[in-house]
């Protein structure tokens, strides 16, 4: 890949929709997540199909405590995959909403360390120890919120032995699955390396990793096939294997560093350098994205935004000086 070209910087620009596009894409996201989580939240079908099932004398015991504890928990699994979706996608990443309110920025600046600071594509993306958090604790970007809805619901349906089932599936689904396939995502050891379909799941974070537009689900990949998010590994195996033996400078990185130079807040900023100026592998990165800016200003002088990344490139290139570096 020639640094110097103006292909690498245009390549990670969003692509450009239309006006209808993105009106349309926005009311199908809208309604079809809205729809989803209400279907958890409060499907009527369910308790007709049981009325029904005990008048036909199928045996009240196996509709209340088999039939009705799986379908509470199927609607706690479309709930933890609806939800999780809208908030990793909208409360986790950049965007709208993180622009417009601090609260939801501060909750969005941890998910930002563990893409940037403790897990950035590359030879540091899985580790051969345990999962690191970015957050000190039980980490309550995500348990809070979980715990909030697990209240509402407690409160609009009442407590019962069906939403006492239904609040313990969101747990232990969130935890013991949602959770615990991230976290594996980026260890090199554990009981599902040899799974094919982990490494199909792998390969969608991964890409999750590289372009952080896309992929947002963990488990399966429907909501992102669903609301146009979906990147397929096997269209980017190159761009993968370039990432991950990071020896050039990628597409990803031009995506990463411009959040970093241009989204980012000052105490996230500082996070990053006071990690990164101990590394020669960001030094040589910095030097990479001005040459990739470089081309671009070569090819489109008038880019303001590219001139302003080339300024703010030139500012962390500064404030990382070569030190004893950690390879």
């Amino acid at each position: 890949m020639e640094l110097s070209t103006n292909a690498t910087y245009e390549a990670a620009l969003k692509p450009h929709r239309s006006l209808m596009w993105r009106v349309l894409s926005t009311i199908w996201l809208l309604v079809g997540c809205g729809g989803l989580i209400a279907i958890a939240w409060a499907e009527p079908w369910s308790t007709r199909f049981a009325d029904y099932l005990l008048s036909a004398g199928v045996p009240g015991g196996f509709v209340n405590f088999v039939l009705l504890p799986l379908v509470m928990f199927i609607r706690a699994v479309l709930l933890v995959e609806s939800f999780g979706y809208v908030y990793h996608r909208f409360f986790q990443h950049v965007g709208w909403l993180t622009r417009r309110a601090q609260v939801i920025r501060r909750n969005q600046r941890f998910h930002w360390i563990h893409h940037m600071v403790i897990y950035p594509i590359g030879r540091f993306y899985k580790r051969t120890h345990e999962y690191i958090s970015s957050e000190k604790g039980v980490g309550l970007s995500w348990v809070l919120p979980g715990l909030i809805v697990s209240a509402i619901f407690l409160v609009t349906h009442g407590l019962s032995f069906s939403t006492a089932l239904f609040i313990l599936g969101v747990g232990l689904y969130a935890k013991f699955v949602v959770d615990l396939t991230h976290s594996r995502f980026h260890e090199e050891k554990h009981p599902w390396i040899s799974s094919e379909y982990f490494q199909w799941l792998e390969e969608i974070h991964l890409l999750h990793h590289w372009d952080q537009r896309y992929n947002f689900t963990i488990v399966h990949p429907a909501m992102d096939f669903l609301f146009g998010s979906y990147l397929s590994p096997s269209a980017h195996r190159n761009e993968l294997k370039a990432a991950l033996e990071d020896k050039e400078f990628s597409v990803s990185d031009v995506i990463n560093w411009r959040y970093l130079l241009l989204e980012a807040t000052p105490a996230e900023r500082a996070v990053f350098v006071s990690t990164a100026e101990r590394h020669a592998r960001t030094r040589r990165k910095i030097a990479m994205l001005l040459e990739v800016l470089k081309g671009r200003l070569t090819a489109h002088p008038d880019d303001a935004e590219a001139k302003l990344l080339h300024d703010r490139a030139l500012e962390v290139q500064r404030l990382c000086p070569a030190r004893p570096v950690t390879p």
